[in-house]
């Protein structure tokens, strides 16, 4: 009887589970039918939108990430508005793609760029891990192709066509001057005020005012076999710069063997960098060199700030190399992933602009910049305050549309593209008297020396997206950052040990492991069935 009935149990315990599972199958169906249902109408919809001809729905999805100010939205609905007109377009969203004239002084080898047809998409949305802005798709030419767009002439320096630097072996303080240094001469008020003032030729204070050339006896020395070599010809250098141990040197990827034959890369290091280069085990000392980067010693800083040092070689690189067409300044803290002719091609020669800088990816007024730097204590309150009140009576007001087709005021100077023709010289020139000035946020005093010139003459600045910025670098963190970041943190999870098996005794010579040996459970089992039916009878 207790056999029967336990396999009247078993039969309906089988039932019940083939009768749930059975259930649970037919859900499992309904919902993998309407996950199905729902992924093919969201296809059809997104292959609807992305084959409209309408350009306005790729204008209104681009996005600035959630930190959209109105003035922002305001300005993607006037663009939206004003899509009609090629120029504005062009500026704002594609740079001259499928849109420009072709420049009589930079011919192309074919009217109709390999990039005409190229969409651009919105970059993809800050996720839970990835916060921040992130890079959008960028159509760029093969590597061969792109050198094969270089112009062949240089690019027309409007009015300006002759530009030298002034040089003093005594500068001397003026008391209308407020910072300054040895290095960039002290100069006057109105030695800034001539400077914008753009004619024909010009003479202005650019730094190394002191010393024969640059580099030899001018603060911001260089051996003299070095020297020699910087004054070779290139059609294209890669340059950037550590002071201060500041950045750990990142090797740049993605390089074609063309450029690697053809493209010079310059890393400049003080001695203290230097130092801390030689216990590595990257870099070599017979040539001086770490992956691509040929290092670059510099002796006698002109600053204590190492920060500010940097702006020397980021700013004045047509002092350091007079015989360099075109340079371009990457920050250290930051991997080069694109080949610098696909680069080129893409933000100056495509473009037929002469100078390249992205904008910021959230900022775009110097005043909402200025109380950002104050916020982050990226340098003294009261000097920033002082030189954006200095601004304000030279005339400099908030961005507003009245000054499109400008897009921004701000730019994220960690990368530089441009051209060395006499105008961008100057812009540069510029521009670094008011960093060695005021403070040395050049994302402050960006605006003022390029506003400065516009003012005189026809001349334009390629503002392109921080997100095809982020395109062809890799950010990294700055090597104090590194050092002090603890390492990822273990599970708070403790999992309780193993318990410990019980010790062997000896039976009959062996040590038994506590184990159960083969047919243990089926006998006791046996055994209490057995001794049922025995008490039964």
């Amino acid at each position: 009887m207790l056999t029967s009935n336990s396999k009247e149990k078993e039969r309906s315990l089988s039932f019940l589970c083939c009768w749930y599972l059975g259930r649970r199958r037919v859900a499992m169906l309904l919902l993998l039918s309407l996950a199905f249902v729902v992924f093919v109408l969201g296809s059809y919809t997104i292959n609807k939108e992305s084959n409209s001809p309408n350009i306005h729905q790729s204008i209104e999805t681009m996005d600035f990430g959630s930190n959209q100010t109105p003035i922002s939205r305001e300005l993607t609905s006037f663009y939206t508005q004003n899509s009609d007109n090629n120029h504005i377009r062009d500026s704002f969203m594609w740079n001259g793609i499928g849109g420009s004239d072709v420049d009589v002084n930079h011919p192309s080898p074919s009217h109709h760029h390999p990039c005409d047809s190229f969409s651009f998409p919105p970059p993809p949305p800050p996720g839970m891990r990835r916060p921040g802005p992130r890079p959008c798709p960028v159509c760029y030419l093969p590597p061969e192709e792109a050198l094969a767009h270089m112009p062949k002439y240089p690019f027309e320096s409007p009015v300006l066509k002759n530009l030298t630097y002034i040089h003093e072996e005594s500068p001397v303080k003026r008391e209308e001057s407020q910072g300054g240094s040895d290095f960039g001469g002290y100069p006057s008020l109105e030695h800034r005020a001539n400077s914008f003032d753009i004619k024909e030729s010009m003479t202005v204070h650019c730094g190394f005012i002191k010393g024969t050339k640059p580099g030899h006896q001018t603060g911001f020395d260089i051996d003299e076999d070095i020297l020699h070599e910087l004054d070779q010809s290139h059609d294209v250098i890669v340059a950037s710069a550590i002071f201060g141990k500041y950045d750990i040197i990142q090797e740049p990827v993605n390089i074609s063997e063309m450029a690697r034959k053809n493209i010079p890369f310059y890393m400049f290091v003080d001695e203290e960098t230097h130092l801390y280069l030689k216990n590595t085990s990257s870099y070599t000392e017979d040539n001086k060199r770490v992956g691509l980067w040929r290092i670059i010693v510099v002796h006698n800083v002109p600053y204590t700030d190492a920060r500010r040092n940097g702006k020397v070689p980021k700013l004045l690189l047509h002092r350091l190399f007079p015989n360099v067409r075109y340079s371009m300044w990457v920050d250290a803290k930051l991997q080069l992933v694109v080949d610098p002719y696909q680069i080129l091609e893409r933000f100056l020669w495509r473009t037929n602009s002469s100078f390249a800088i992205s904008r910021h990816y959230r900022r775009f007024d110097v005043f909402v910049e200025a109380e950002a730097n104050k916020a982050a204590r990226k340098y003294d309150n009261a000097s920033i305050d002082y030189q954006i009140e200095f601004y304000r009576k030279e005339g400099l007001t908030p961005y507003t549309e009245a000054k499109l087709p400008i897009t921004s005021d701000v730019p994220e100077g960690c990368t530089i593209i441009r051209e060395h023709i006499p105008i961008t010289n100057l812009f540069t020139c510029v521009w670094f008297n008011e960093v060695d000035r005021f403070t040395s946020r050049d994302q402050l005093s960006f605006a003022m020396a390029r506003d400065k010139i516009r003012e005189k003459v026809d001349w334009n600045i390629n503002m392109f997206l921080d997100c095809e910025r982020r395109n062809f670098v890799k950010q990294v963190y700055h090597r104090d950052v590194l050092m002090n970041m603890k390492p990822p943190r273990a599970s708070s999870r403790v999992l309780p040990e193993p318990p410990a098996l019980p010790r062997g005794r000896l039976v009959g010579g062996r040590a038994t492991t506590g184990k159960k040996t083969p047919g243990q459970r089926g006998k006791r089992r046996h055994r209490k069935v057995s001794a049922g039916g025995r008490n039964m009878r």
